[in-house]
């Protein structure tokens, strides 16, 4: 059963159709606010509008619910009365993903970066593409056959999975924020850092070193741990000299571009 039938949650539920699932969408929305349901009941889900109710867990034997849906909501207490599992979009996306992906989440700046390394790996070469929090359900780019992905996650993403396991992660940064539905800023930073929780050797994490709440996150990381920042890099860094984007990440210190005035970041 998806809970809702927003972008992701549609999403959701036609890519388990595809997947030969059996597939029941339950929104607490009325019918006549929804534009997506006539293309998902031709597709052969099962919609249920206008409220939820413990009688649409019937029968089932799995919950993917949607970013948008609060963990307090009553459709998952019931779906956690019953012992049945609860999957967000990262979760089913892990579940589905073949080609490598990139993971990008912090408080301020994801969409910029998950936008930028897009663009730094199509210029390489690279047949990726940016989805997840950006726009473009993470799971339905899994299906899409690119050769590698780069995912936006938000805390609500990130807190329903136990799969997700990028070859790359970053945290921006951390401050309080969405703390009406996390509670504390300890549990916000914690889902946050579980973008990390499954990368070990051969994986890399990417931390900042300028935000002393991300960073502190960042050093207990179970995989190669690389730092940015502001000012000058130290050995195994990446940083600023002057005007100049510097990475220290070999023997050789390499210039990556250099700030071009008004016009921005030259590389």
């Amino acid at each position: 059963m998806v809970v809702g039938a927003g972008v992701a949650g549609s999403s959701a539920a036609r890519v388990l159709m595809e997947e030969g699932a059996t597939v029941r969408v339950t929104e607490a929305r009325p019918e006549s606010e929804l534009s997506t349901v006539a293309a998902l009941r031709d597709a052969g889900v099962e919609m249920l509008t206008g409220g939820h109710d413990p009688t649409h867990l019937d029968d089932a034997t799995l919950v993917v619910t949607g970013p948008g849906v609060p963990d307090r909501a009553p459709v998952l207490g019931w779906a956690r009365e019953r012992g049945l599992p609860i999957w967000g979009e990262m979760e089913l996306g892990a579940r589905l993903a073949e080609a490598p992906y990139i993971a990008v989440t912090g408080t301020n700046g994801k969409t910029t970066t998950t936008g930028m390394i897009e663009s730094c790996l199509r210029a390489g070469g690279i047949d990726a593409v940016a989805c997840g929090n950006i726009g473009h359900p993470f799971p339905e780019a899994t299906r899409e056959q690119h050769e590698a992905l780069v995912v936006e996650c938000s805390s609500f993403q990130l807190r329903l999975q136990s799969s997700f396991h990028p070859r790359v992660s970053v945290l921006l940064n951390l401050a309080p924020d969405h703390l009406d539905e996390h509670g504390t800023f300890e549990d916000y930073a914690a889902a946050k850092a579980s973008i990390f929780a499954r990368q070990a050797a051969g994986d890399t994490h990417v931390g900042n070193r300028d935000d002393s709440e991300a960073a502190a996150r960042s050093a207990q990381a179970q995989c190669d741990v690389v730092w940015f920042g502001l000012g000058p890099p130290d050995r195994g860094h990446v940083g600023y000299d002057g005007e100049s984007l510097i990475s220290r990440l070999t023997a050789d210190p390499e210039r990556l571009g250099v700030i071009a005035g008004a016009s921005g970041f030259r590389a």
